[in-house]
Order: C-alpha cells, then structure tokens, then sequence
C-alpha cells in the first residue's frame, strides 16, 4: 500500500483533477460557453466576410473553401481521438472497480479457510476495510471525505497484511496464508489502480486545442457564408450544438466523480460485497 498515494489524494483538488478550469468549471457549463462562444464567433466571421466583400470585391475563394476543409477534418480527427481517450479511460476506470470487487471477493471467501478466531477477526477487518472502500466512491468530490477513506482503507489493509503474515509462520495456516497473501496483494493493487485511473486524464492542452479549434471553425462558418448571400442559421446552429453536446460527453466521462456519467453500475460489485457481509452475520 503506498502511503505516498494517500497523502496526494488528500492534499488538494490538483490532486483528484487538474486545478485548470477545464476540470474546476462544470463540465455542462463549458458546453454551454463553448456554444455561446461559437454562435458569437459565427456572427463575428459573417460580419468580417461582409467587410471584406465590401471593401475589396471578394468572392467564393477555392483555396479559402480548401482550408476551411482542412480545419474541418482536423477538428473532426481531434473530436474522434479525444472522445475515443476519455471513453478509454472510461472503460478502464470501470474495469478497475469491478476487479477490485472481485479480487476483495476472493480474500474474503479465502478468510473461511483459517480456525476461530481468525476467521472472525479476518472477516471483521475485512468488513472494514471493505466499508472504506466504498466510502472512498461516496464521498465523490469531497475531498476530505476521500483522504479519510483511503486512508482508513490503509490502516485496516495494514492489519490484514500483518495478520496474515504473522500466521504465515504456523505451520498448520501455510496452506490458507499461501492462497491468502496473493489475493491481499491483488486487491491492494488494484486500490491503487482506481486511484491511478482518477488521476489519468485527457491533457489540459488536448481540451484547450479542442476548444480553440471549434471556435475557430464556427468563425470560418460565418466567413464562408459571407459569399454565399444569407446565412441558414439552421444548419449553423446545428453545427456549434452538436459540437458542444460531443464535447461536453467528452469531458463528462473524464470525470469519474462528478457529471451525469458516472460508475455507480460497477460499484454495486461493491455494495454487493456487503450485502454478503449482511447475510452471513
């Protein structure tokens, strides 16, 4: 268990997510300025068209019509990568959970094989540890609460590694502790996994550009339309709302304790866990 891991996740809100705007700002209400911006900018590139046409007599430009192409294909290539990253991450995020619960599962089940009062002491330890756990999914965004159930989720780890390498030493629990200590260790593991998960986003710097060019798109969509008589705001708006709406998925999923997509599916492995617990005492 690395207490190193711990003491990040409980120092600051740069720790659970980039302190940049991009994750500090709800993810709705930068699809909605992303939209407002993109409208103003397709307002903005029409007025400018407009301008130009008066004052120097262009028209329908080819080699203006390839560019805005390019730009197009370029901000349809970055959509794809950065959707396909935070579904990635998405995935794998709920992948660890559900290992997690498994690999806790397996512990607990291998805890019946020790005698009295082992057996009740490993499975006490393990309904806390296990508490912890869970707690560290509830507390979503309040970090305090996450600092305290990692690290709660520590001390109750330690307890159970150090009970089972104490009874490693008797002869008659090798067997039990050889199968013990193996799934000890997956479960710890894959604790820090999730937390690694948490922690990998898609770069600030990916966002920004994903920002930066959709607004600049919606501005040539404006400036385009300047040669083609009136602009069919239809279409327009279309365009900067579909855009937004695959954004704002785009960063709901990279954000696995806030937004409307969340893994509480996955988590029920862990609520299911003690409902076990429930049954059997």
């Amino acid at each position: 268990m690395n207490s190193l891991v711990i003491n990040k996740i409980h120092g600051g809100k740069a720790d659970l997510g980039a302190d940049t705007f991009i994750y500090t700002v709800a993810a709705w209400e930068l699809a909605l300025g992303l939209f407002v911006s993109m409208t103003l900018c397709i307002i903005i590139g029409r007025r400018v068209g407009l301008w130009r046409i008066k004052k120097y007599g262009e028209s329908d430009n080819p080699v203006s019509s390839t560019t805005v192409s390019a730009l197009f294909g370029l901000l349809a290539f970055l959509l794809a990568f950065t959707f396909g990253m935070s579904s990635s991450r998405f995935d794998t995020r709920r992948k660890n959970v559900v290992d997690e619960a498994n690999a806790l599962g397996t512990a607990i089940l291998r805890a019946d094989m020790y005698f009295e009062p082992h057996r009740t002491a490993f499975r006490k330890d393990f309904q806390n540890y296990l508490e912890a756990r869970i707690l560290y999914y509830q507390a979503k965004t309040n970090l305090d609460h996450v600092g305290a159930a990692r690290m709660r989720a520590d001390a109750y780890g330690q307890k159970l590694w150090k009970r089972a390498t104490d009874l490693s030493k008797d002869v008659q629990y090798e067997s039990a502790t050889r199968q013990m200590i193996p799934a000890l260790n997956e479960s710890f593991d894959l604790a820090t996994s999730r937390l690694s998960g948490e922690l990998a986003r898609v770069p600030t710097s990916i966002v920004l550009m994903l920002f930066v060019l959709a607004i600049t798109a919606a501005f040539y969509v404006g400036y385009m339309s300047a040669a083609k008589g009136r602009l069919d705001w239809v279409p327009a708006i279309g365009f900067t709302f579909l855009i937004s709406v695959v954004i704002y998925i785009t960063l709901d999923l990279d954000r696995p304790r806030r937004g409307f997509i969340q893994l509480d599916t996955s988590e029920r492995a862990m609520l299911e866990l003690r409902d076990l617990f429930e049954k059997n005492n």
